[in-house]
């Protein structure tokens, strides 16, 4: 092609918003085109990218003018300045002293005087692409740090409010209540409490007519999508369900850099550790509360398989076996479409060279743990006083011999770094001297290293748990409240269950030598953990005080 045919390229991108005017797309194109025009060259294409940083050379326009190039359409590339066409040095010395070379394409940058018909031996080009290179991880840096700023005060940086809320006229960066929405998400969380499956609840939304969060956005918000993808706005999927009761903008918290790029030129985003996240709380009115929340995620941990009417068992993850600590799986029988008993997983899955049954009747642990609930909740509401003493009595009890044992361990932990940094030193210093050579220092340092960094864990995680006994009274008052308000309860649900009970640890089955059988289940409490009926009964609570059924329910017989 002996017509010199150019391509007009033109980049902007959010960092190089402080370019004024002077740099806009449209100034770019104006100067550009009366360059070729005074210099009788075609223009055989505009390539504009706006928006798109100089460090990513997957910009749309960008892709088009190479394609327009392996076809022979251009034989020419013009910019404003280098900087317009990247900011990565190692990329564009690729493009423009190795691809345009071999393709026979001529190179120009005005602001810099280059062109590669000239000759590309001067010190101008690569010293201004490391410049701009440079420039753009300076302005990433900042422009994260200012983000970094920005949710540290609590201010809300999404392009667009999440489903329940929207941005507040005043204040684009505070997040307020949208009723209509915010009914929706309230009713996801209690659903999934009350042991409502994905799959059932999303055919219950379809049925309301309830319209999904991106439907919901787009009715709002006409003009914010061009694209007609929302053609079913009451299609509601489980990723959809998990995504709102994931999201902790729900407890009036606002969570920043849950994922970040793999590296600065791979703008691959991954998930980040949460010890890296910004956490701002008390940012905006909350949707559910702190309890609400804290039941459905542990549901959530919990194994959860929807039986044939789409609904979950409500004792998920709760039921643990005594000896080997695995969950205790439940039959369904799908003709009757009921439960019926329990019994442990690695029996079931191995036999009994790893474990025993463990079974107990669907019937019997539930109406063992309502009685148990039901009588905790009528001793905390007739005789508070004496219930709370002997709660704290037994938890003192309890942790006082947790905390001696944890004094011991910190203690020996202690010991044993202090000895450990006396070793390094000898051995840094034999190393110094010589006494040792340097490959022997090098097989034994790593070692002691390891060892160092495990005990300071495990002296962080000791000095945590002894710290942590002095919450004692106020796991107690906590208590005391959530299980009285379950005085009358009649029927147990996934969310009561749930937000009471830490676990319940089902025994073996023991037969005495008249052949009665027997058999233990130990009720733990959110809070309080093991509450032994029979030292309530034999305690400070009177038979008079508690009600007419309060015996100890903790052996079946």
């Amino acid at each position: 092609m002996s017509k010199e045919i150019a391509a007009i390229y033109c980049r902007l991108s959010q960092d190089d918003g402080s370019v004024g005017e002077s740099g806009s797309i449209q100034t770019q194109k104006a100067i550009l085109t009366q360059y070729c025009e005074e210099q009788h060259i075609t223009i055989g294409g505009y390539y504009c990218d706006d928006g798109w940083s100089g460090t990513n050379f997957e910009r749309p326009d960008f892709k088009r003018m190479i394609d327009d190039i392996e076809t022979g359409r251009i034989n020419t590339v013009i910019v404003k300045d280098l900087s317009r066409f990247g900011r990565e040095y190692a990329e564009m010395g690729m493009y423009i002293e190795h691809y345009f070379e071999e393709k026979g394409i001529r190179f120009l940058s005005l602001a810099e005087n280059i062109d590669s018909q000239k000759g590309l031996d001067s010190l101008v080009l690569p010293f201004t692409n490391v410049i701009n290179s440079f420039y753009a991880r300076q302005a990433s840096s900042k422009t994260k740090a200012a983000h970094r700023a920005r949710a540290k005060a609590g201010m809300y940086l999404g392009s667009h409010a999440p489903f329940g809320y929207v941005k507040d006229p005043a204040d684009r960066h505070h997040l307020i209540v949208d009723p209509p929405a915010a009914d929706v998400v309230r009713d996801i969380f209690q659903m999934f409490a009350e042991g409502v499956g994905y799959v059932r609840m999303t055919k219950i939304l379809r049925e309301r007519g309830i319209l999904n969060p991106q439907a919901y956005f787009n009715q709002n918000n006409p003009d914010y999508f061009k694209s007609e993808y929302w053609r079913k706005p009451y299609d509601w999927h489980a990723t959809s369900i998990r995504a709102i009761l994931n999201n902790r903008v729900y407890l009036g918290q606002l969570v920043f850099g849950r994922t970040k790029l793999k590296g600065f030129f791979d703008k691959t985003r991954i998930p980040a550790p949460e010890e890296e996240w910004i956490i701002t709380e008390n940012t905006h009115e909350p949707l559910v509360t702190q309890e609400l929340w804290d039941t459905v995620h542990q549901m959530m941990k919990a194994r959860r398989r929807e039986n044939g009417s789409h609904e979950v068992q409500p004792f998920a993850g709760l039921v643990k076996c005594a000896d080997c600590g695995s969950s205790l799986n439940l039959s369904y029988d799908g003709k009757r479409g009921r439960y019926t008993g329990f019994s442990c997983w690695v029996y079931k899955n191995y036999g009994k060279s790893r474990c025993t049954s463990h079974a107990i009747g669907w019937k019997t642990l539930n109406t063992l743990v309502l009685e148990d609930i039901r009588r905790n909740a009528q001793w905390a509401t007739v005789a508070e006083l004496d219930y709370a003493q002997m709660l704290l009595a037994a938890k003192q009890a309890q942790q006082q011999q947790n905390t001696e044992r944890q004094r011991r361990e910190l203690k020996r932990v202690e010991k044993r770094l202090g000895e450990l940094e006396k070793v390094s030193n000898k051995l840094y210093e034999d190393r110094a001297l010589e006494k040792i050579t340097e490959e022997r220092y090098q097989s034994m340092m790593p070692s002691y290293e390891q060892e160092r960094v495990a005990l300071l864990e495990a002296q962080k995680t000791l000095a945590e748990a002894i710290s942590a006994s002095e919450q004692i009274y106020d796991d107690v008052e906590a208590f005391l409240p959530l299980v009285r308000q379950y005085t009358d309860l009649k029927e147990l649900n996934a969310r009561i269950l749930n937000e009471l009970i830490e676990k319940i640890v089902v025994h073996e089955k023991e037969r005495s030598d008249d052949g009665a059988i027997t058999q233990q289940v130990d009720i733990y409490y959110k809070f309080i953990g093991y509450i032994d009926p029979a030292v309530m009964l034999n305690g400070a609570i009177s038979p008079a005080e508690s009600s007419d059924d309060a015996k100890p329910m903790a052996i079946i017989t």
